[in-house]
């Protein structure tokens, strides 16, 4: 018999409540080259904060740089990038990871089918995290 207390509760793993104010950029969609971001639809590669979207003027992996990048991270918390690179990244970027590394930030590289399922696993657990996503067909 289950006792219904959360005295004696040590979770394992804990999501993040958030308050509902509709403005968690979570990716409802991607595809057709772009994506449906907190219920907004978007054209072209984007930028992802937990409460804020923004065009990403880039639509190769060659045209992403470390500074734009950092740029975009300033002032924020972020300890985890997240790129979604297309259908099938040819690099995992190492000039840029280090250089992202050097300032706190992690960089892990997928395609963009698994980063958007990634961001919105992050978002839900309350991950200092971002996201660049590269829109597919």
């Amino acid at each position: 018999m289950s006792e219904h207390t959360t005295e004696k509760h040590n979770p394992l793993i804990y999501v993040k409540e958030f308050p509902d104010d509709g403005q968690l950029q979570i990716i409802n969609s991607y595809g057709n080259s772009g994506f449906r971001i907190a219920k907004q639809s978007v054209i072209g590669a984007q930028f992802v904060l937990q409460r804020q979207t923004m065009d990403w003027p880039v639509t190769t992996e060659q045209d992403i740089l470390a500074d734009d990048l950092l740029s975009r991270l300033k002032n924020t918390d972020v300890d985890l990038l997240v790129l979604g690179l297309g259908e099938r990244p040819k690099s995992h970027l190492p000039d840029i990871a280090s250089t992202l590394r050097e300032k706190g930030v992690k960089l892990e590289v997928m395609s963009t089918a698994a980063a958007c399922r990634t961001w919105n696993v992050l978002l839900t657990e309350g991950r200092a995290a971002a996201a660049g996503l590269l829109a597919v067909e």
